[in-house]
């Protein structure tokens, strides 16, 4: 009996030292307001970051859970009227960083170190923002929301694209990142002090280590829920943030045919808005909306019953994704697609000799879209979606 009692008072002991090696305090970090902003060249030259505390010792959030991150790593961060700034040091050797170049929003799984920023802005310990620096200068940016779902990483759905700053310089122990992130690609409350989480992510592709700031355990729920704070944000505006995108597209198509060459000259036009009705809502519309210049999606061969889910790129419905996600109930791509029967139209036609086609259109046009998406104070989120097509 006294054995068996000295075993679990050791197996207690084991566990207790386990939890405080990973039971982490939240940390608090401080933005200090500068009057003059820093040049976004990489290089750290500039004395207003000297104003600022560095946020430092990372801790491993894969593969190795709780302990310090191998490679030092130090943040600062200032803010204005306009935007926040953020630089980072990276140490390590030069030459042993990581440098592929890759395609926006695809380093996850490429051969390249990079260093993420993520801010809660509304300290809802839900939604955020994710910017992403790597070694090359290559930049990524999502959405987190738990509504998304990654095998790779952060929740963040990447196909939101945000207009910012960056830029990287490699020195003899390492590299340097700054970066510019203006309040119009953010969304926060309009208060007098303001308080943000925040958080930030150093990937080490030669150590395959993830490390963090504020601890992010892997094996517990949620992830906007473990950032650290950030005070010290005062007297800062959301933006008025409207905007307008018209577009203007012309061609000319040339159809030989059996009576002859059918000449046709192309043209189209359309418009998109954006209106942030609030700092929680913002209001989208398209008008004859053409999707020709986004990017097209990879051929996938598909033997099963079931339709492939591609990512959204088409900016119109990017803006408030997480809120339509839900239960994976909608799929924006469903709009626009090619007519229910289009390619059955042909064998009913030439089964029926009464019958002719008289037009089959291949695509659905949309004449327009209008969204409503956003999140207030209290977490309550609302998304109304209409489109029209024909």
């Amino acid at each position: 009996m006294r054995s068996l009692t000295l075993l679990l008072i050791s197996l207690l002991s084991v566990v207790s030292q386990a939890q405080e090696r990973t039971a982490f305090p939240q940390k608090t970090m401080f933005a200090v307001r500068t009057a003059q902003a820093p040049k976004i060249d990489g290089l750290l030259n500039d004395t207003v970051w000297a104003k600022a505390t560095p946020a430092k010792d990372f801790i491993i959030n894969s593969p190795d859970y709780g302990n310090p991150a191998q490679l030092k790593t130090e943040v600062w961060v200032l803010y204005d009227d306009a935007a926040m700034y953020i630089a980072a040091k990276l140490y390590d050797d030069p030459k042993m960083v990581r440098k592929q170049l890759t395609a926006r929003d695809g380093e996850q799984r490429q051969d390249v170190d990079y260093f993420s920023v993520f801010l809660d802005t509304y300290n809802d310990d839900q939604n955020g923002f994710q910017f992403v620096v790597t070694s090359r200068n290559v930049q990524s940016d999502g959405r987190v929301s738990p509504a998304v779902q990654s095998r790779f990483g952060p929740p963040s759905d990447y196909s939101w694209d945000a207009v910012w700053e960056s830029n990287v310089h490699f020195t003899e122990d390492g590299w340097t990142v700054e970066m510019r992130i203006p309040y119009i690609s953010l969304r926060f409350a309009k208060t007098p002090q303001q308080k943000w989480g925040v958080n930030f992510q150093r990937f080490s592709r030669r150590l395959n280590e993830s490390s963090y700031w504020n601890a992010v355990n892997p094996n517990e729920a949620g992830f906007v829920n473990q950032f650290g704070d950030l005070d010290g944000i005062s007297n800062v505006l959301p933006p008025l943030r409207l905007s307008f995108l018209p577009y203007v597209t012309a061609g000319y198509r040339s159809t030989p045919t059996t009576k002859g060459t059918v000449n046709e000259f192309l043209r189209n036009g359309g418009m998109d808005v954006k209106w942030g009705v609030n700092e929680s809502f913002t209001f989208d519309a398209t008008l004859v909306p053409d999707f020709g210049q986004v990017i097209s999606d990879n051929v996938i061969l598909n033997l099963s019953p079931f339709e492939v889910r591609f990512q959204e790129n088409r900016p119109f419905f990017t803006e408030g994704t997480e809120l339509f996600n839900k239960a994976g109930l909608f799929y924006s791509r469903r709009i626009g697609l090619t007519p229910a029967g289009y390619s059955s139209v042909k064998n009913r036609v030439a089964n029926d000799p009464s019958l002719r086609i008289v037009k089959n259109p291949g695509v659905t046009q949309l004449i327009n879209a209008s969204k409503f998406s956003g999140r207030n104070k209290k977490n309550l989120g609302i998304g109304v979606f209409n489109a029209v097509g024909a």
